[in-house]
């Protein structure tokens, strides 16, 4: 109830600081009651950030059943926007150009150790004793991966309105590459002279025991790499900012544009035991493992269902055809 009646006390008190607003000059200067001006100038700069993932804690914390309340909802108001910063300068009071940037990347990489599994073989030709000792020795098994998605957005923005409401409006040109990688290195090299390895399974974080003496292929992958892309896109948008204190401005928009999306197919090393009739042998080979595609074509803002959404590999929708965000908090200075 306290939370409640803050909200409309705050509220209220905007209202009061709206109606004691001046405007002095020729140029309507817009200030509050204590003479600071309002609205951004030539030359000001605005950083700002999506504000629903902050609305939905909020308001959650009131009434879980709010528009905004659920994790679902808001992967379905913004597209990909968390990952970005958003950036205007103004090159006068309504005109500004416009920057979204991201740089997102990971890597790192796991280690598992195993029997060795040459020694075990040649302790297997002695004494218990000598099994039960080399049965101590371990070696490495270790993935390395990384990831990167990147985009950056560039447009031109116009503004008008009256007073702390403000429409924006322009155009905006992005592009964007998106893909990942991993490697492995297994302690335990395939061998044509003893059967049994010991081999991690890196999604399980467990060990599995190859037994290739029986006639067949045995693989295991040493290199991947994943699914990535090339984008590029022409937006259009329209939306609104209101300002609710001095340069600080909540801004709505939406949006329509042309993407471009390109893949590359999958690629991947394997390390192969082949018991075919010629006898045991060990190789690595190249596999594609799957087509590239090309995609384009129009589609409005936070158009989940659009075939120009591509599941990024750091996870999330990187559809190059989605808004800066529903709601984005702007501060000018």
């Amino acid at each position: 109830m306290k939370k409640k009646v803050l909200i409309v006390t705050t509220l209220l008190s905007s209202m009061l600081t709206y109606a004691q607003e001046s405007s002095s000059g020729d140029d309507q200067v817009l200030k509050n009651k204590k003479g600071f001006e309002i609205l951004p100038k030539a030359g000001d700069i605005g950083i700002g950030f999506n504000t629903i993932p902050i609305l939905d804690m909020f308001l959650g914390t009131l009434n879980r059943a709010t528009p905004f309340a659920g994790s679902g909802n808001v992967v379905s108001y913004v597209q990909a926007s968390n990952n970005q910063i958003v950036g205007k300068y103004f090159l006068d009071a309504k005109t500004a150009i416009r920057v979204r940037f991201g740089v997102n990347t990971l890597s790192g990489s796991f280690t598992n150790q195993v029997q060795d599994a040459a020694i075990m073989y040649q302790a297997s030709l002695g004494t218990a004793d000598d099994i039960a000792a080399a049965s101590l020795i371990r070696v490495d098994d270790k993935l390395k991966f990384k990831k990167n998605n990147t985009l950056l957005t560039v447009g031109y923005e116009k503004r008008r309105g009256y007073r702390r409401l403000q429409g924006v409006y322009g155009g905006e040109i992005g592009f964007g590459t998106n893909g990942s990688s991993e490697t492995v290195s297994y302690g335990n090299k395939f061998s044509d002279q003893y059967p049994v390895q010991y081999t991690s399974n890196f999604n399980a974080f467990t060990v599995a025991t190859e037994n290739p003496t029986a006639p067949g292929r045995t693989t295991r992958t040493l290199e991947v790499k994943n699914r990535g892309g090339i984008r590029f896109g022409v937006r259009g948008f329209i939306g609104i900012e209101y300002f609710i204190f001095s340069k600080i401005s909540i801004g709505a928009e939406y949006g329509w544009s042309y993407s471009l999306t390109t893949r590359r197919g999958s690629k991947s090393t394997r390390e192969v035991y082949n018991n075919g009739q010629k006898g045991p042998e060990v190789f690595n080979e190249d596999v594609d493992i799957d087509s590239s595609e090309k995609l384009k074509g129009f589609s409005v803002d936070n158009n989940n269902g659009s075939v120009f959404s591509m599941n990024n590999t750091l996870g999330g929708n990187t559809a190059l055809s989605g808004g800066a965000g529903a709601l984005t908090i702007i501060f000018h200075f």
